[in-house]
This record gives structure tokens, C-alpha cells and sequence, in this order.
């Protein structure tokens, strides 16, 4: 019994107050308990949406040169080497090709790594063999190339993986430089504290750190950087309940997720799953032990071991955690050497995307609000995987931001559009003349009028509202005056103010006449046309005037590409899309792209005519230009200029691809540029980095090509002078007629002898 009053007094008073401290701990934990849980739970952290480009697919036939699949192997991070052991490696060896590919998570399932040798013959792959099997391959799938991501929350990137993905070795190093009792304490060690003490001591410096992961995860995820007693010990209660709630597994997926890896610009990566892709190029279940251990040495202080900043600091940090994975039998001895005489091999670039494409990514954007999306998205993270083609893309951004060659125009502006026709994809998109990508997209929402563009529409319209209108059907080119929609006289005119008379839909077309488009247009009418604008997926306004037929209505670069595609798709208009298909970061699927069924406008036998007619433009007629560039293949085309030479159009179809250029100024001053001296040229340049596919001539139905007068648009036999050769429906040779198309009168002779 303690006798002296004032000592009773303060044990008591001790007493007491421990217990409200007691009770003050307690009542905080059941605070932390039921805020923190809730919150660890469901809102760990937000999880971006990944935006890829669209695979590439290896087969053989495929027209690819070796060095053309070389330089997309390069921009996927592979590296050139002798030994291809290690996935991300690639070896040359005359013809053949050794490509030891990553394992992936495409959007259709997980593929893992794969060592296989390609063989060319010339510009296209001759055979793919798995090695060493040597067995025949008939396709290989090469990952796709990270071109964006989307967050509008915050800045935070990560790619989260799941715990069953990281490898082993990973995990261990891990634990043992940052938390060797994490499965066996309670979320706070002061036995790590006093370890880490000595060992530091021991070390003269600093090699570990007292915190438990649980303890550094909840300092990541909730608390501030200030160095106070009052943030420990915030940080400890929060410890205890997270540990408490979750399992340890939880709670280290977590932290690996969430781990800081530095900065890529304005964005911070996060998590080994997107760090693994931003130093190394790689996948997480790639990492060598080199890599490993460097990845565990940058958590320590991402800026202060920054390996492109301080490769020596790093180094020397990397080196000693090796050391400790050798001491503790995680790697053997050889892999050990082998990794310690290993240099600081990261990526030279600071950019986890090497170049932007932003106006793709507001395509991506804008689709993205039309899809039905889970709410619960940021939590999970998407992989939105897209058809943009990579070659294309930079190819279309690289000549449109270089302007028309040897013209300095100021205040150009441009849009380029490129789309596979048969499968309804948009291959690339450029919406500014400028690299900044803000701002007005241009190929969305530039509504410009169309001029010489309407003319391949308005033919197709009328051979299909007509069995007797072909190629080789006859049109007049003389003046003609009409009355416009305001009941005013309107006489339009020609580009060359000349008038040519009697001559053939196909030279028409060919030489982009003016008053033949007019009268065919006129005879098919304005509401039709429209009609089968709309159809092929026009969907602003039009107004149904004369001035139609001259291209008076006002269409987006994207709009003319879906007119063009229609035309391309043997007359079938699908939409146009470049989202293929959607899944979270752990690979479930959320949202795949079904090509719609395709509707018919025109005929396949129309279609082909009119791309038969566009490919004259481009053999003879106003876009001959662009033939130095094909290598001979086979591309259709058709130039557009408007009044004053606001606006200069063309437009290309090869074998795969539809390829609409616009130029003009935002405000609708002359450029001086008609379609010919300016798109073309872009298009032209496009071509020369990017050779196109050879479009087919082969007539397609009933259409054969057949001779005919190239005035009076009557079949005639084909050794004439006067004839124009052009496929149409069968149209029957009178055996009489002459090369003047004039059926000859035979005498009472030649009519009794047959002759």
C-alpha cells in the first residue's frame, strides 16, 4: 500500500490517464475500422484506362519487307542481339528473322512468349516455323503498341496485375529488403525497426527501412510526406486496422499496385506493372534479376535512384540488394555474377508513350461516350484496344504537319483520314496541321464543302437508277442555264471555262467536268442524291438545291471517308470505328466491337465502275501526280476544289485502305491550292512512306469490259480509233456498225450473200 499521498495521487492520476488513453486508442481504431475498411475495400486507388494500337498479325504470303517488321519490332522495345533466350529479343541472319515474342494479354486471351524464325522472300514473309519445333505457323501475333491512356480523375498511371502474375522472385526480393516478417506481424514490427537500426549502423548508411509494406502502403495511399510523431502514429493505427480487415495477400497486391516509380511528365507511374513497361519495355513476367532488383531499389527513393539521372548511385544500390538475394539463396551463383557485371539497362526515353497521337485519342474518346461502360471502371482499369495502325498514324501526322512540299501557305490547316473499307476500321486520324493536338479536331468537325467530290456519287446514283447509264454512256458538256433556289438565273461553269460537247461518263469523270456532273445529277435529282448520301452515312444537313450537283454541301473529312468506303466496299456502308474491343486490366472482357451488318447502296457492277473511272483519274486524268509514288500498283482517286480555292480535297482508294486529305484556313480564305497541288500531295507523300496495297481491276457480275465511241457513246468495234475501252453492262456490237458508229446500209448483194 503505498503511504505517501502524493505518490497515490499520481499513480492514480497515471492510471487513469492511461486509461483514457486506453480508451481514446480504442475509440479511434473502431473510427479507423469502419471508415478505413470501407475505403481500403472499394477505392484503393484509380486504375487508368490503357489505350493500345491495333496488333500486328504475321503470315506468310503477308507483303512485308524484313526491315519494315524490324523497325515495328524496334518500336515495341525489342532489342537486336546474337542470343534470343530472353523474350523481347530479335536476331538477323540474311533472310531469316529470330523473334522470341513476349507473352501478352491481347483482348481475346492471354498468349505467353513464343520463339519462332521468319523467312522472307523479297517484300513479303515467306514462312513462320516455331523454334527449335520447326513447326509450321500459320499466324504470329506480336503485342500491340501503348499509345495512350486516359484518366480523367487524376494523374496517376498504373497497369494493375494481379499477385498471381508477379514473378516469385519479385516478390521475395521484396519482402527481403522492405519487410522480411510481413506474413508473421500484425501490420506494425518493432522488431523491424531495431533490425533495420542495426543493420544501418552496421552498413554505415541507410539499406533499410523500419516501416513494414503495410505501414508504407497506408503512408502512400492516405497520409502525407511530413516526418512528425503524429503521422507515425497515424500511420501505425492505420497499419493495425488494414491488417486486422484484409489478408496479407490483399494487402500486398495492393502495394504493388500502388508502389511509386517516378514521373513520366505530368503523369506519376505507379504499381511494377507499368513500371516494368516504362524502364524496361517489358512485361512484369519478364524481368531478368537485374531488372528485378533494380525495380526494388528505385522504391527506396524513385528521384534519388533515378537510373537514367544517377546510373552509378543506382547501380551501387542494385548491386548491393543482389548481393543480399545471393546471400539468401534467391539466385544462384552464376546469375548473380552474371547480374552484378550487368550495366543500368533502361529505356533511353523518359516517355512511356513515344509519341502522341491526340487526335486519335479524341476519336477514342468520343466513342468511349457512346459505349455502356461499367461504373466501377476506375477501379479496375480498361485495356482499350483500337484499329489505329501505327505506321499510318505517325506517317499522316509526320507529312501533314510538313505541309504541301515547296508551298509555305500561311495559316494552313489540313485533316487526313485513313480507314480499312472491308472491316469499318479507322486506321489514323490527323486533325491539325499543328503537333499539339488541342483544340478543334478538324477530321471530326470541320464541316467544308465538298466540290468535285460529289461527282463519283452522282454517276453511281444515276447507273443505278438507270440499267442504260454506264461508263460508256454518252453526256453532253455545253452550257447550260438553270434556275437556282431562289428562283435566281445560275449558269455554272467549268473549271477551265471550255466546253468539250459530246463525250462519255468516263471521260467525264476522268477530267472532273463540271457540266456533265451537273445535267446527270439534274436528270437523277437533288432528293435522290441526297438519299444515297445519307445512306452511305451522311448525317448532317443537305440541302436539295442545283448547286448539289457541284458539291455544295458541307461534310467533315471523316463523312467523305465513310461516302468513299461505301464505294470502295463494293457499294456497302458499314460505320466507321476505331475502339475493336474493351477489358479490364486483369483481362475481362467489357466490350467487343461487332462489325454491323453491311447495307447495300449501290450494286457491287456500280461500284466497280466508279473506282474504275477514279483509277483513270489517277492513270490520265486530274491526279497523275500521285502515280511516281504507287510502284505501279493500282490506286482509284478523286480531287476536290472549291470557289476561290477555299478547299482542297482528294481522295484515294488502293486495295485496303481509303485515304481522304482536306487543306483550307479556318477562316475560309483562299489557299491557293486546288485538289490536285495540294491534298494530293499529302496523300502522295503518305504513299511514298507507306506504299499502298494494289487495287483490283477485275470486273466484277455481269460487267465486261467493251469499246465504245468515245463521243457518241454507242458500242463500236475495239480496233478503232475513236474508241474508249471502259467496263459496262453487255451492250450488244451491231455487226454493221462502222468506227463512226454508223450502221453501214448494205447493197441487195451484200444482203443476198451475207456479207
Amino acid at each position: 500500500m503505498i503511504k505517501r499521498p502524493w505518490l497515490r495521487y499520481l499513480v492514480k492520476t497515471s492510471i487513469k490517464l492511461a486509461l483514457v488513453a486506453v480508451a481514446a486508442v480504442a475509440v479511434y481504431l473502431i473510427y479507423l475500422d469502419a471508415s478505413l475498411s470501407k475505403v481500403f475495400a472499394s477505392e484503393r486507388y484509380q486504375a487508368p484506362a490503357l489505350v493500345y494500337a491495333s496488333e500486328t498479325r504475321l503470315f506468310p504470303g503477308k507483303h512485308v519487307s524484313q526491315s519494315q517488321l524490324i523497325e515495328q519490332l524496334e518500336r515495341l522495345s525489342y532489342q537486336r542481339s546474337t542470343n534470343t533466350e530472353e523474350t523481347g529479343y530479335y536476331s538477323v541472319n540474311k533472310s531469316l528473322l529470330m523473334i522470341h515474342r513476349r507473352p501478352f494479354d491481347f483482348s481475346d486471351g492471354a498468349q505467353m512468349s513464343r520463339r519462332v524464325e521468319v523467312r522472307f522472300d523479297g517484300e513479303q514473309i515467306q514462312s513462320i516455323r516455331g523454334w527449335p519445333s520447326g513447326a509450321a505457323l500459320r499466324e504470329l501475333r506480336l503485342e500491340p503498341q501503348l499509345i495512350g491512356r486516359i484518366n480523367p480523375l487524376d494523374n496517376e498511371d498504373r497497369l494493375l496485375v494481379g499477385l498471381e502474375v508477379v514473378p516469385n522472385l519479385l516478390i521475395e526480393t521484396l519482402l527481403l529488403v522492405e519487410d522480411r516478417n510481413f506474413y508473421h506481424h500484425s501490420g506494425v514490427s518493432p522488431w523491424s525497426v531495431l533490425r533495420a537500426l542495426v543493420a544501418n549502423i552496421k552498413a554505415g548508411r541507410t539499406v533499410q527501412g523500419g516501416s513494414t509494406l503495410t505501414q508504407q502502403l497506408v503512408k502512400n495511399l492516405y497520409l502525407s510526406r511530413e516526418q512528425t510523431l503524429w503521422r507515425k502514429f497515424h500511420e501505425a493505427m492505420m497499419a493495425l486496422v488494414i491488417d486486422f480487415r484484409f489478408d496479407k495477400n490483399t494487402i500486398l497486391e495492393t502495394y504493388l499496385n500502388e508502389v511509386y516509380f517516378g514521373q513520366d511528365g505530368r503523369h506519376a507511374i505507379h504499381g511494377v506493372g507499368l513500371a516494368s513497361q516504362y524502364y524496361f519495355g517489358r512485361q512484369i513476367q519478364e524481368l531478368t534479376p537485374a531488372q528485378t532488383a533494380l525495380m526494388v531499389a528505385m522504391i527506396k527513393g524513385p528521384s534519388y535512384y533515378d537510373p537514367r539521372r544517377h546510373p552509378q548511385r543506382t547501380k551501387s544500390r542494385r548491386d548491393t540488394i543482389l548481393r543480399m538475394m545471393y546471400e539468401h539463396d534467391l539466385v544462384e551463383k552464376e546469375s548473380y555474377i552474371a547480374a552484378v557485371e550487368a550495366p543500368i539497362n533502361v529505356r533511353e526515353s523518359r516517355r512511356l508513350v513515344e509519341e502522341s497521337y491526340p487526335h486519335y485519342l479524341d476519336l477514342i474518346r468520343r466513342e468511349l461516350g457512346e459505349i455502356v461502360l461499367p461504373t466501377d471502371w476506375h477501379d479496375v482499369g480498361l485495356k482499350i484496344y483500337t484499329a489505329m495502325d501505327v505506321d499510318l498514324q505517325s506517317s499522316a501526322q509526320q507529312v501533314l504537319r510538313a505541309g504541301v512540299p515547296g508551298r509555305d501557305i500561311e495559316k494552313l490547316q489540313g485533316a487526313v483520314v485513313i480507314s480499312d473499307y472491308q472491316r469499318g476500321h479507322i486506321r489514323a486520324i490527323v486533325g491539325s496541321t499543328t503537333d499539339d493536338g488541342q483544340g478543334f479536331n478538324r477530321a471530326l468537325m470541320a464541316l467544308r464543302p465538298v466540290g468535285s467530290l460529289i461527282k463519283p456519287v452522282i454517276y453511281a446514283a444515276a447507273m443505278s437508277v438507270s440499267d442504260q447509264m454506264h461508263l460508256g454512256s454518252q453526256v453532253i458538256d455545253e452550257p447550260v442555264v438553270l434556275e437556282d433556289e431562289n428562283g435566281k438565273r445560275w449558269q455554272p461553269e467549268n473549271y477551265d471555262k471550255e466546253y468539250h460537247g459530246e463525250m462519255l461518263i468516263y471521260q467525264a469523270l476522268v477530267k472532273s467536268r463540271n457540266i456533265p456532273a451537273v445535267r446527270i445529277g439534274l436528270r437523277v435529282g437533288t432528293k435522290t442524291l441526297a438519299n444515297y448520301l445519307r445512306a452511305m452515312g451522311v448525317t448532317t444537313a443537305i440541302n436539295e438545291y442545283p448547286s448539289l450537283t457541284l458539291g455544295a454541301v458541307e461534310l467533315s473529312p471523316l463523312a467523305i471517308n465513310r461516302v468513299y468506303a461505301t464505294l470502295a466496299n463494293n457499294g456497302r456502308y458499314q460505320p466507321l470505328t476505331a475502339i475493336t474491343s474493351i477489358t479490364t486490366h486483369d483481362g475481362l472482357s467489357v466490350y467487343e466491337s461487332h462489325a454491323a451488318e453491311a447495307e447495300q447502296v449501290f450494286s457491287p457492277e456500280v461500284s466497280y465502275m466508279i473506282r474504275y473511272g477514279m483509277a483513270g483519274v489517277v492513270s490520265l486524268g486530274t491526279a497523275t501526280k500521285l502515280r511516281e509514288t504507287l510502284r505501279g500498283a493500282t490506286v482509284a482517286g478523286k480531287t476536290g476544289t472549291t470557289n476561290d480555292y477555299k478547299d482542297s480535297w482528294f481522295v484515294s482508294i488502293d486495295g485496303e485502305h481509303v485515304i481522304t486529305t482536306w487543306l483550307g484556313r479556318d477562316d475560309n480564305e483562299t489557299t491557293g491550292l486546288t485538289g490536285s497541288s495540294g491534298a494530293l500531295m499529302i496523300n502522295r507523300e503518305i504513299y511514298r512512306q507507306t506504299p499502298p496495297q494494289p487495287m483490283s481491276l477485275r470486273p466484277v457480275g455481269n460487267v465486261r469490259l467493251q469499246s465504245f465511241h468515245n463521243q457518241k457513246g454507242v458500242r463500236i468495234p475495239s480496233n478503232c480509233a475513236q474508241s474508249q475501252t471502259v467496263p459496262a453492262p453487255p451492250v450488244a456490237l451491231d455487226e454493221d456498225i462502222n468506227c463512226e458508229a454508223d450502221v453501214e446500209e448494205k447493197s441487195w448483194l451484200e444482203r443476198l450473200f451475207g456479207r
